[in-house]
């Protein structure tokens, strides 16, 4: 018990600005949902709507849709007002959501910077992985040993259990 109050302190300041991040975006999105509803309800001129015309095949696979009335197409979300099919092509008459796509596209580079796996970022990537790997080995400072000990790496979770005991294999192990 008392190993889970020193643990719940670490955890929640790790995944507490990740998770208020997401939900702060989220409560964005639905606000601009919300304002873009309205908008629709209201009625909108044809100067607002942009009007896609594809093939089935195409709309197929370039369109991804995040609802029945909403998607997204080359990085940008499009709000369906009418749609309608013509032979062997679709046409939909749509609501371009500027607001919306600035807002994904944010959440997308938030959530993709962890990841990313380039040359500006990988010193700090290493420094995180060190700090890691700091929690799991702690090597006792040679001025403590006396001199015929040789130091070796202790390790906080030891297990009698057959579980392999140490810090964590750098990189992960691929699946």
């Amino acid at each position: 018990m008392r190993k889970l109050l020193h643990i719940s302190p670490l955890l929640f300041v790790l995944l507490c600005p990740p998770g208020l991040a997401i939900l702060f975006f989220s409560w964005q999105k639905h606000q601009v949902k919300e304002a873009v509803k309205a908008h629709l309800l209201a009625g909108m001129g044809a100067s607002e709507l942009t009007e896609l015309k594809l093939s089935k095949a195409d709309a197929a696979v370039l369109l991804e849709w995040e609802n029945s009335r909403e998607f997204e197409y080359q990085g940008q979300m499009y709000d369906v007002v009418e749609s309608a099919v013509e032979g062997d092509s679709i046409r939909y008459i749509c609501y371009q959501d500027h607001a919306e796509s600035r807002l994904k596209g944010e959440l997308r580079r938030l959530l993709a910077r962890p990841l990313k796996d380039d040359p500006a970022t990988a010193g700090t990537t290493q420094r995180l992985i060190s700090f890691y790997q700091s929690l799991f080995c702690a090597e006792r400072p040679p001025w403590i040993l006396p001199a015929w000990v040789k130091p070796r790496a202790r390790f906080f979770y030891a297990s009698h259990f057959g579980v392999p005991a140490g810090p964590p294999p750098v990189p992960p192990p691929e699946l």
